[in-house]
């Protein structure tokens, strides 16, 4: 005869099955790990000033991807003895906050720790340009002479750059570019503009690097010379920011899809349409970056 349970002590069974099972699996105490704010180094004269900005970092731990995470905050790591621990520079994808990504120009920092459960280590990122990182163009304003040439044809008088090394400098003591719009003239236009290019590579990581802070907007772009003729090609515009701020832009899909054998020349441009009384732009480390 077939015999019937209640529900009640169905159920029951059940749940202590379940906790008998639970018991044959071990509960993994996480180690952690403190990311400090990143620095940098130079390691050729060609690479100019160490000027980063980066605020998060991608983590792994023995390959495996952890994930994103701003510096100065502590992370658990599921996992305890020797282990490699790799960081890689995060940025904001040219300046879009929403988007984050890792600089392909950075080496990733490494560093083997020991990690215990329940103990806090310490992670320092130092970064470095990868080997292969080439730089046609830097101005840090420090050096003799000019990256760039005004465009002859929006030069007015009292409109100018100069070298100012003094507190509001992004290093004091050392220089950086200082715009002065003081024409007077309504709606005026300074353009300055780089040499020619004629050899840039395709299929490249490509990006460029500025500092700045100023009280109004100011673009840049390129010049993109041609069998068809010249076009001038906007690409970013930068807001108004009062502190100093540092911006990696993404330049490959526009090198990339322009045809064989184009000239490029990279400009900045600034206007003050607005009227803003006293406009300011202050520049520095501003470099072009491909990797070959």
């Amino acid at each position: 005869m077939r015999k019937s349970y209640p529900l009640f002590f169905i159920l029951a069974c059940c749940i202590l099955s379940s906790l008998n099972s639970c018991k044959t699996h071990e509960v993994t105490i996480p180690s952690y790990l403190y990311i400090k704010p990143v620095s940098m180094v130079i390691t050729k004269p060609a690479q100019g000033q160490p000027a980063i900005m980066v605020n998060d970092v991608w983590i792994f731990d023995n390959g495996l991807v952890r994930g994103d995470f701003a510096t100065g905050t502590t992370i658990p790591i599921q996992r305890s003895g020797k282990t490699t621990i790799v960081a890689s520079a995060g940025i904001k994808y040219s300046g879009n906050g929403e988007q984050r990504t890792i600089y392909q120009m950075f080496n990733p920092y490494s560093k083997d720790i020991d990690l215990k459960p329940n103990q806090v280590d310490t992670l320092e990122p130092i970064f470095s340009y990868v080997d292969n990182a080439q730089f046609p163009l830097v101005e840090d304003f420090d050096g003799n002479g000019f990256a760039f040439e005004y465009r002859p044809d929006t030069k007015q008088n009292g409109d100018t750059i100069l070298k100012d090394n003094g507190s509001e400098a992004w290093s004091p003591g050392k220089f950086s570019g200082k715009v002065q719009l003081k024409s007077g003239v309504a709606n005026s236009y300074l353009e300055i503009w780089s040499k020619v290019f004629n050899n840039f590579p395709r299929a490249h990581p490509f990006y460029l690097e500025i500092d700045y802070k100023c009280n109004i907007p100011f673009v840049v772009g390129f010049y993109e010379t041609s069998g068809s003729g010249t076009i001038h090609t906007p690409v970013y515009v930068l807001k108004e920011k009062s502190e100093w701020n540092k911006l990696y832009f993404d330049l490959a899909s526009e090198i990339n899809s322009k045809p064989p054998g184009t000239q490029f020349r990279f400009f900045i441009g600034f206007s003050n349409s607005n009227g803003t009384a006293n406009p300011y732009v202050w520049l520095d480390n501003i470099k072009l970056i491909y990797l070959d």
